[in-house]
């Protein structure tokens, strides 16, 4: 009888199909594989999929998903994503003084950044290749940060109240109105959800399956679109003869809580165990 349940778990050349105890997986979107799959049987004749086949993430959110094994019927599962974007941009400007043989170089510097953090338990059962399983996680996030930094080789003094400086995309002044902004901070949006999910996946092959997941639970996040903005400037100040600099903040943090249901995003994923 032992040897006949363990059969049932393994492939013809003996291999074994369910994850075991200290195993890990990791998951991607099958939605461009399927898409690959009807637009070669010219299932839908007359549209074109919208994408060829390639890895994508499970939530289209750019986020990792694993799992590691504790034993066949636990799973602990997390989901990281840190990404940090810098540019900077440096243009030459004339002199303050008008000389068209000398520059000075004014620059741009542009960092965001974004943090994504789940964790989570699962416990699994099932019959052969067909397994459900249940559990709970919780994710965090930090989104929409950025910092703005301009720097000038004009200075502003009682000779040049208005200097030559460059306008970065209209990012950091107005021409000739003797305010430049030296920097624009938004702050970071933060997020936090807990939800229970159940689902259920089938292994086609030995450590390789395929399936979908849902889940209930509540979500807070600390805005929408972005975070409040402190902006800060200098300009020359003609009652005390010196530079000024000024910090202003602007609105734009609204919060807002959820309970609903979710999906992964209307994907059916891909789970690869080793």
């Amino acid at each position: 009888m032992i040897q006949a349940q363990d059969s049932l778990l393994r492939s013809k050349r003996g291999i074994p199909i369910l994850p075991k105890a200290g195993d890990f997986a990791i998951g991607i979107s099958a939605t461009p594989f399927l898409n690959f799959i009807g637009n070669a049987a010219k299932i839908n004749s007359t549209n074109v999929f919208n994408s060829p086949a390639s890895f994508d993430f499970v939530n289209g959110d750019n986020v990792i998903s694993g799992k590691y094994f504790w034993d066949k019927t636990t799973a602990f599962r997390g989901q990281f994503l840190i990404g940090r974007v810098s540019t900077t941009q440096t243009n030459g400007t004339n002199l303050a003084n008008g000389s068209t043989n000398a520059y000075v170089n004014d620059t741009w510097t542009s960092a965001s950044s974004s943090v994504t953090l789940g964790a989570g338990v699962e416990k699994r059962r099932g019959y052969g290749r067909l397994q459900a399983y249940y559990g709970a996680q919780l994710m965090l996030s930090l989104t929409g940060g950025s910092t703005n930094t301009f720097t000038y080789g004009n200075p502003i003094d009682s000779t040049y109240q208005t200097p030559k400086r460059t306008n970065f995309a209209g990012q950091n002044n107005s021409p000739g109105t003797g305010t430049y902004v030296t920097e624009r901070k938004t702050q970071a949006l933060f997020g936090l959800g807990i939800t229970a999910f159940v689902g259920v996946e089938y292994f086609f092959a030995p450590k390789m399956s395929v399936g979908g997941e849902f889940g209930w639970g509540f979500g807070f996040n600390q805005g929408n679109v972005q975070g409040p903005t402190t902006t800060t400037t200098e300009a020359w100040q003609a009652a005390t003869k010196t530079v000024v600099s000024t910090s202003t903040e602007t609105a734009g943090k609204t919060s807002n809580f959820i309970i609903d249901t979710y999906s992964t995003a209307g994907n059916i994923f891909l789970m690869f165990y080793f």
